[in-house]
């Protein structure tokens, strides 16, 4: 039996999120990010904006220059969260194999599951119908159905939004012809250069390029799996299982540049509550620490180091996190801080030698409950108790 894989995507998310829980937002031209007047970039831009010409990345001053009445708004990551967990299980309910590729989109094998709806265009249609009555009209997919992941994606990409395309073996190869290299993912722009020292610019010429050609510029592995995508061919499976965070990190663009020691320190130190927070809540401990910073001019400075032993503990972050950033920032006016931690292991709850680690975990799995149970920064450290990175909170949640 041929497989029959989806590719679920959903359409502009964040700026949908947004007019999903506002509808004083819905048919505007939105954009999520930098508010008027400040440095940031427009992290998303709803389907109005993007019909004016707002992109994403793009800073926010120009943005209102092509669009003056863009309605920009905050982020809102928890709400995205969210959502994507409610439509992952939305997903779940057709096949037990689906796999998270990111946060608005997915990988569905159907095979064999899409005979009991009468046909994979009527199982998405069913995917759809759910989506929309859990979710909201707002918050549209496009979906590309295919044999393989490869042509899943590219068909989800040809109708936008709210599109539904299904794309045969027999017909890979039009759509190769109209498809760009870097529309796959998986070749970006090292790759794409790569391929164009070969003289290999488009999909139609990598179909066309020696096997042996690709195996001595790439190695058997990469030179392969290019050549079978220029023929419209992908092996890999669709992988339920998702796949655990390999790092957790937190950065903040300061209202305006800096050079105040104080507003620095309790500033990175709240991204350290933030991180370890996170990483606490995964329950694994960090054992590699990057601390980094973005000065006025726009360059990055940062440096790495291993932590005495593996933490999740914001006072360790912070005090390691400080010595590596300080001398790097010491008289400079600073624009970003970021936390990174990597390198993770399992936390295994057992009695420490030292009573100092006991007491800082039984304090933490404290603050963390109370802040659990009535909201976030309801226990902080004095510190960081008039230090609050902004973030917005829509207020939607799924049904």
């Amino acid at each position: 039996m041929e497989r029959v894989i989806f590719h679920i995507d959903m359409n502009s998310y964040f700026a949908s999120a947004a007019a999903q829980a506002n509808p004083f937002l819905r048919g505007r031209a939105i954009g999520i990010g930098g508010k008027p007047g400040s440095r940031g970039i427009i992290a998303a831009a709803s389907i109005e904006a993007k019909r004016r010409g707002v992109k994403t990345a793009m800073n926010a001053y120009e943005a209102l220059k092509i669009c003056p009445d863009l309605k920009i708004v905050d982020g809102d990551p928890d709400s995205y969260a969210d959502i994507s967990r409610h439509f992952v299980q939305i997903f779940r309910r057709y096949t037990d194999t689906v796999e998270v590729f990111s946060i608005d989109e997915a990988f569905l094998d159907v095979t064999g599951w899409h005979e009991r709806w009468g046909g994979p265009e009527k199982l998405a249609g069913r995917i759809k119908s759910d989506m929309r009555r859990d979710l909201g009209d707002c918050l549209t997919c496009s979906i590309g159905i295919a044999p393989n992941k490869i042509l899943a994606k590219l068909a989800s990409d040809l109708k936008k939004p709210n599109g539904l395309v299904r794309i045969s073996r027999e017909d890979a190869i039009v759509f190769l012809a109209f498809s760009e290299l870097t529309d796959v993912y998986g070749i970006a722009g090292r790759m794409r250069r790569r391929l164009r020292a070969l003289r290999i610019r488009n999909l139609l010429e990598l179909r066309a390029a020696d096997l042996s050609r690709l195996i001595s510029a790439f190695g058997p592995v990469v030179g392969v799996k290019l050549w079978l995508i220029g023929q419209g061919e992908d092996l890999s499976p669709v992988t339920a299982s998702e796949s655990a965070a390999k790092s957790f990190g937190n950065s903040y663009t300061l209202p305006e540049d800096t050079d105040n020691q104080k507003t620095l320190y309790r500033t990175l130190l709240k991204l350290a509550e933030k991180v370890c927070y996170r990483l606490r809540q995964s329950g694994q401990r960090a054992k590699t620490l990057s601390a980094y910073a973005r000065r006025h001019d726009l360059s990055y400075d940062g440096g790495r180091t291993r932590l005495a032993k593996p933490t999740s503990d914001p006072l360790v972050v912070i005090k390691n996190a400080w010595d590596l950033i300080k001398p790097r920032i010491d008289g400079v006016l600073v624009r970003l801080l970021g936390i990174e931690l990597t390198d993770l292991v399992p936390t295994r709850e057992q009695n420490s030698l030292w009573p100092d680690c006991d007491r800082r975990s039984r304090v933490n799995k404290t603050v963390d409950e109370i802040n659990n149970r009535y909201g976030p920064n309801t226990v902080s450290s004095a510190t960081t108790i008039n230090t609050l990175l902004r973030r917005h909170v829509s207020g939607f949640k799924p049904r």
